[in-house]
C-alpha cells in the first residue's frame, strides 16, 4: 500500500539522493584546501521500472546516482577547483530540497495515519 507506491518510492528515491548530494558537497567544502583535489557532483535521474503500467499507483521507482569528478577547470593553482560560493550555494539548495521532501513524506504518513484512524468508524 503507502510503501509500495510510486509516490513513497518517488519520496524515498528522491532524499536518497539529496542525502548523496549533500555528502558530496560537504566533502568538496572539506577539501577546498587540498591541492589537485577535484570537485565531485552528483547527478540522478529517476528510472521508472519498463515492466510497470506508467499509469499505475505503485511499483517501483528509483532513482539513479552517479558521483562523477569535475576534472576540467582549475579554480585555482594548486590545481583545485573547488568553488566555495558555488558549493556552499547548492549546500544551501540542498537543505531547502532535503526539507521540502521529508515535509512532502510526512504528509504521506499522516494521510496514511487519517486512513487508519478513520476507517473502522
Amino acid at each position: 500500500m503507502l510503501f509500495d507506491s510510486k509516490v513513497f518510492h518517488a519520496l524515498e528515491g528522491s532524499l536518497n539522493a539529496s542525502q548523496l548530494q549533500q555528502k558530496a558537497i560537504s566533502q568538496n567544502l572539506a577539501n577546498v584546501e587540498t591541492p589537485n583535489y577535484k570537485c565531485k557532483n552528483v547527478s540522478f535521474k529517476d528510472v521508472l521500472n519498463s515492466s510497470t503500467n506508467k499509469s499505475s499507483t505503485s511499483g517501483p521507482y528509483a532513482f539513479q546516482t552517479s558521483v562523477e569528478t569535475e576534472d576540467n577547470t582549475e579554480a585555482r593553482p594548486d590545481g583545485n577547483n573547488v568553488d566555495t560560493d558555488t558549493q556552499s550555494l547548492e549546500l544551501y539548495k540542498g537543505y531547502v530540497q532535503y526539507s521540502y521532501l521529508t515535509s512532502k513524506l510526512n504528509a504521506q504518513f499522516n494521510n496514511f495515519k487519517y486512513i487508519l484512524n478513520n476507517a473502522f468508524k
